[in-house]
């Protein structure tokens, strides 16, 4: 097995855990509440400009060009079909909350992402974002196997997550962690891994 596939077996009950929280849940069952995915839009917009910020990181320390191709190719996607997305539904799905309060309440995951980036370097960012991308191509599997009626936007959100640009990204994302040397550990991986997912539930658990 490779150093990726060790690691998702490894941490298969963590994955699980992140998987339960409620926003997925209900996504998967097609029982989200329109206050559900109002707030999500809300956070998930934040984060993705986290992810573009960290990948920028990841670019930055790229030894090769070739070795940045595939980050800037992800970060291309964020600040392109992930921005329109978001774009598209502001006028649609208006927060009536305090946004900016609600962002605070869910910085949790982008303040661990960043950290993680910013004090452990290349390798722990890519792991980090290894660890929600799983996450996120599972649920989303799982969910677009599920004949449910869903709010279109939404299932457009799960239909994104599944379709080949974002499983190109998970893939290359397993690559880096294959290619790691041996002074990364596997404790290292653990840590990294296990701690993004945590903070993917407490974020999560702020939109339902």
């Amino acid at each position: 097995m490779s150093r990726s596939s060790d690691l998702l077996a490894r941490q298969q009950s963590n994955l699980a855990a992140a998987r339960a929280v409620p926003f997925i849940e209900d996504t998967i069952g097609g029982t989200l509440s329109d206050e559900g995915f109002r707030r999500y839009l809300v956070i998930e917009e934040a984060f993705v400009l986290t992810a573009v910020k960290v990948l920028g990181l990841v670019v930055a320390e790229s030894p090769t060009l070739d070795d940045a191709l595939d980050h800037v190719t992800s970060m291309s996607n964020l600040v392109g079909e992930q921005r329109e997305y978001f774009a598209q539904l502001r006028s649609r799905f208006p927060y009536a909350g305090d946004a900016a309060a609600l962002v605070e309440e869910s910085s949790v995951l982008s303040t661990h992402a960043l950290t993680l980036a910013g004090e452990e370097g290349r390798a722990a960012a890519l792991v980090g974002m290894y660890a929600a991308e799983t996450l996120y191509l599972s649920w989303c599997r799982e969910a677009a196997a599920v004949n449910v009626q869903r709010e279109p936007a939404l299932q457009d959100w799960v239909d994104m997550h599944v379709a080949p640009p974002f499983v190109s990204q998970v893939a290359v994302l397993a690559c880096e962690v294959d290619a790691m040397p041996e002074s990364v550990t596997d404790e290292d991986l653990d840590r990294w891994f296990s701690g993004m997912l945590a903070a993917e539930i407490d974020f999560h658990n702020v939109a339902v």
